[in-house]
């Protein structure tokens, strides 16, 4: 990471903010994204939030 002053704001397409116990669930396919959702570790937010399920596929499992 990099944290430069007086740097132009960025524009994300997608901001995930997630509890982190919420994170290794879902991305092990343990738990749904949708449940993660609903019980409220895990938002989405940004231009583009629906990106967001693709989070479960862009993490190799073992």
């Amino acid at each position: 990471m990099t944290v430069t002053r007086d740097a132009p704001p960025r524009a994300y397409d997608c901001r995930l903010t997630v509890a982190p116990t919420a994170f290794l669930l879902v991305s092990f396919r343990r738990l749904p994204v949708w449940k993660a959702i609903a019980r409220g570790r895990m938002r989405a937010d940004g231009r583009r939030p629906w990106l967001a399920p693709r989070l479960g596929r862009l993490v190799a499992t073992p």
